[in-house]
């Protein structure tokens, strides 16, 4: 049980975390490290278990979230000591390493690459560049060691998603050198991976009709464990909703989510597999089966006699 340790009788939430760092994070991994918080100043001890219950998570996304934070320099040590480093604010604010405008100006003057990308951001952007503006490009390519090609494909994303305030932008080039991306292939291969969930959640919000809002925290959960956790395509999800609303007449994340974790358990990625497991399941199903089963809180009996089908 991971013992979390914190030499301080208040919780700090630092600005620079909540200006450069959680924006970017997973909310749930937030929520996990504002409780870890809690935690280590109350002297308190709790598994990851623990806390997956207390803030309603999945287990796995806790432990997640420890190794995320772990990997910022947040937390260090073993699952079993866990400590918050109280220094946060030095290891991720990026104002303490950006040149004066002097500097930069000299720098650029220097150089024509860095002169160029100086113009081809203003059209990009489509504004002229402030003093700020043009210190972060700079620091782009000298801290975070972009080229200009990766900086101007940098530019170029943000504002494919009408995004183009600079202070965005600078959180989106602190994930990608988080991410190692350095080329012009890290970055296409990134922003092609970005487009493909963009795509699966959407396809998946339509499907569920989610129209009018942005998937809640539970939902989005949900929908990252499918892709990532258990790589079922948004077919595959469609699939198991569709035998969802054959049998129960509703959506029911739970229940989609047992489906899908019994198809990959039994490495079941395609429709014609899956539809053959299903029939199967089908055929032996008992509407008197009413085995007791994990994960199934807040769902009706007749979801849980159907669901039991799939531990046999």
């Amino acid at each position: 049980m991971p013992n979390f340790k914190f030499n301080m009788d208040f919780i700090p939430v630092p600005k620079d975390f909540i200006e450069h760092i959680m924006p970017a994070a997973n909310p749930a991994y937030v929520m996990v490290y504002l409780y870890v918080m809690l935690l280590a100043v109350s002297g308190r001890n709790a598994s990851t278990a623990d806390i997956a219950k207390k803030l309603n998570l999945l287990e796995t996304d806790v432990v997640k979230a420890i190794e995320y934070w772990n990997k910022k320099g947040i937390m260090s040590g073993t699952d079993d000591n866990i400590i918050i480093k109280k220094s946060v604010d030095e290891e991720i604010s990026p104002e303490t390493n950006k040149k004066s405008v002097e500097e930069v100006s000299a720098k650029i003057d220097e150089n024509k690459s860095l002169s160029d990308l100086c113009h081809v951001a203003q059209e990009i952007l489509g504004k002229t560049l402030a003093n700020n503006d043009i210190i972060t490009l700079y620091w782009f390519y000298d801290e975070l060691g972009f080229s200009p090609e990766v900086i101007t494909m940098l530019l170029e994303y943000c504002v494919s998603m009408d995004k183009r305030n600079m202070k965005y932008i600078e959180k989106v080039a602190l994930t990608w050198r988080d991410n190692k991306i350095t080329t012009m292939e890290d970055a296409q291969a990134y922003i092609t991976g970005a487009a493909k969930k963009d795509d699966y959640t959407s396809s998946l919000k339509k499907l569920f009709g989610i129209t009018d809002r942005n998937p809640s925290r539970t939902e989005t959960l949900y929908l990252e464990s499918w892709r990532d956790e258990l790589k079922m395509s948004a077919d595959m999800v469609g699939l198991a909703y569709e035998y969802c609303i054959m049998a129960i007449g509703k959506l029911s994340y739970p229940y989609i989510n047992k489906i899908l974790k019994s198809w990959a358990e039994k490495g079941i990625y395609t429709i014609p597999d899956a539809e053959a497991d299903h029939e199967n399941h089908r055929q032996q199903y008992n509407a008197d089966d009413s085995t007791a089963m994990q994960g199934t809180e807040g769902i009706s009996d007749i979801e849980r006699q159907f669901m039991a089908s799939y531990d046999k």
